[in-house]
C-alpha cells in the first residue's frame, strides 16, 4: 500500500464534501474515486498497447 497526501483547495472543500455526503467518509469517497480513475487509466493504456478484437463480445467485458 502506498500512502498519499492530498491537499484540497479551500475553494473545492465544500463541493467535495457535498459530493461525498452519501459515502461512509470523505476519505472513502476519495479512495474510490482514485481507484476508479486508476482502472480507467490502466484500461486506456492496455487498449493503446494491443488493440483488442472484440467483435461479437457485446458487454462481456
Amino acid at each position: 500500500m502506498t500512502a498519499i497526501t492530498l491537499r484540497i483547495p479551500d475553494a473545492m472543500d465544500k463541493t467535495l464534501r457535498a459530493a461525498a455526503a452519501d459515502a461512509p467518509s470523505l476519505n472513502e469517497y476519495i479512495v474510490r474515486a482514485v481507484r476508479r480513475q486508476m482502472t480507467i487509466d490502466a484500461a486506456r493504456k492496455l487498449a493503446s498497447i494491443a488493440p483488442l478484437d472484440l467483435a461479437g463480445e457485446g458487454d462481456a467485458l
